[in-house]
């Protein structure tokens, strides 16, 4: 959506003081009905923080097409800044820059092509600094609107990526003059091996995060990083999580073949199922799994060098792509599955990414096998919880299929062991929780914001 910078929203908005809770105001990029990993932190803060003393008043772009049916929401405008480009050139804004020159795409995971790089490097130097830039001025313009009429925001909360709900959320702080705590659910330039380490976009993290009253990402590693980065700032660590609700129905019956399967983006190779593929030709080479038996499933955006890679270890009728997969859906065939695949960051020195797929695959109860990668928070949560194995060798992956496809075939299904109590610590209700406890120490010695006595409209 392009236009005019200005406040809007689908329909009224009617935000009723709630005397008893406190307010923050949630900065997200990603809300559902997005169908993007990043709005299921937001949309879990929204719903369980009630329980813990506050309430969530969610900033975010509207969806074409669509309304959200929440007095606690407020959309508005957005420009996608891309779309903008194609436009000045008379390009299709709905066709990648790959499809519309018939340029090659890559063959390898994390092999990019030289003129992907270029490209790459223009679309950084157009977005910077993040593609989602356009939201800004909608956003502020209706942080501004917050303020005028009152509406008693007592606190907010920013989530990333993208950066650009932190950039905002530097700026709310001043107009609504409140505490700011600062989710990175990725690291901002501190990910290991990504490019956004540049002068520029540390200097930019600075200046803005030294703005926040406190820092929270996923994990110990993570949280040290920033601490030697900010070592004046509160910094937690509160882990991603799942929503128990999306589990509580009876699971599934496990499928019948010897089924692996990935829920998610492999992130151009970054996430690199090579290892696992070569072990299962050879399993099936030496005739110790049938492939008959066998049936590996990918759901999530289709990488232009995953078939290649099927076709090369021989797996085409092994391995199915199915492609994206309503999240709702992507769960059930989580449940039904022998065995979960998870490829933690293939960064050899990276140890405290916390796949936020972890904890749906937990919630799943099925076991994990976590390939590649180096060991660190997703072994060790695996350990603690007895749900699965992380792999970084072939002799170790192959240890594991071997037990497990021997399970498979003396009792008909893969058995689970995980802990269920050690599990249910990561629902979303722990996970809202602790965020409820960052903000009470953020707002210590405040008095709670008054909204304006009545019931308020804004539209």
């Amino acid at each position: 959506m392009s236009g005019q910078a200005s406040f809007m929203s689908s329909v009224p908005l009617r935000i009723e003081p709630s005397p008893a809770l406190r307010r923050v105001l949630l900065i997200a990029f990603a809300y559902p009905p997005v169908q993007l990993v990043g709005s299921v932190r937001p949309a879990a803060l929204a719903k369980y923080l009630p329980q813990f003393g506050w309430e969530a008043m969610v900033l975010t772009p509207k969806l074409p097409g669509t309304r959200r049916q929440s007095k606690s929401i407020v959309e508005t405008g957005y420009r996608d800044v891309l779309e903008d480009w194609k436009a000045r050139f008379h390009l299709d804004r709905k066709r990648g820059l790959h499809e519309k020159f018939g340029l090659s795409q890559a063959k390898k995971p994390g092999v990019t092509p030289v003129h992907t790089r270029v490209l790459d490097i223009a679309k950084y130097v157009l977005f910077y600094p993040d593609s989602t830039k356009g939201w800004t001025s909608f956003a502020l313009a209706a942080v501004q609107e917050i303020r005028r009429q009152n509406l008693g925001i007592d606190a907010i909360v920013t989530t990333s990526p993208p950066i650009s709900s932190h950039l905002i959320g530097r700026e709310a702080k001043d107009i609504l003059g409140c505490p700011w705590i600062a989710d990175l659910r990725d690291l901002w330039t501190q990910n290991l091996g990504e490019r956004t380490s540049n002068l520029l976009q540390i200097g930019l993290e600075k200046r803005t995060l030294r703005q926040a009253d406190g820092l929270v990402t996923v994990s110990d590693p993570w949280a040290t990083r920033l601490e030697r980065r900010y070592p004046e700032k509160k910094i937690w660590t509160i882990t991603n999580g799942f929503d128990p609700d999306d589990f509580d129905s009876p699971p599934p019956p496990l499928t019948r073949e010897f089924s692996i399967s990935y829920t998610g983006e492999l992130y151009a190779g970054q996430r690199d199922p090579t290892l696992l593929f070569e072990v299962l030709s050879d399993l099936i080479q030496d005739g110790t799994i049938p492939a008959s038996e066998l049936r590996v499933r990918f759901y999530g955006r289709i990488e232009p060098w995953l078939p290649a890679l099927v076709e090369k270890f021989g797996l085409m009728e092994v391995v199915a792509i199915n492609g994206p997969t309503p999240r709702l859906e992507a769960v059930a065939h989580q449940r039904e599955s022998q065995i979960l695949l998870l490829l933690p960051w293939s960064n050899p020195k990276e140890t405290g990414h916390h796949s936020a797929k972890l904890f749906e695959y937990l919630a799943a109860a099925r076991p994990i096998l976590a390939i590649g990668g180096a060991r660190g928070v997703i072994t060790e949560t695996l350990q603690a919880v007895g749900a699965g194995a992380h792999a970084i060798s072939k002799a170790e992956v192959r240890e594991f299929l071997l037990s497990a496809y021997a399970n498979y075939k003396t009792r008909g299904f893969v058995p689970y062991s995980g802990k269920k109590q050690a599990v249910e610590e990561y629902g979303h209700p722990n996970m809202a929780r602790r965020f409820a406890q960052v903000l009470d120490s953020a707002v210590a010695g405040t008095k709670p914001r008054k909204s304006a006595p009545t019931t308020t409209s804004i539209g």
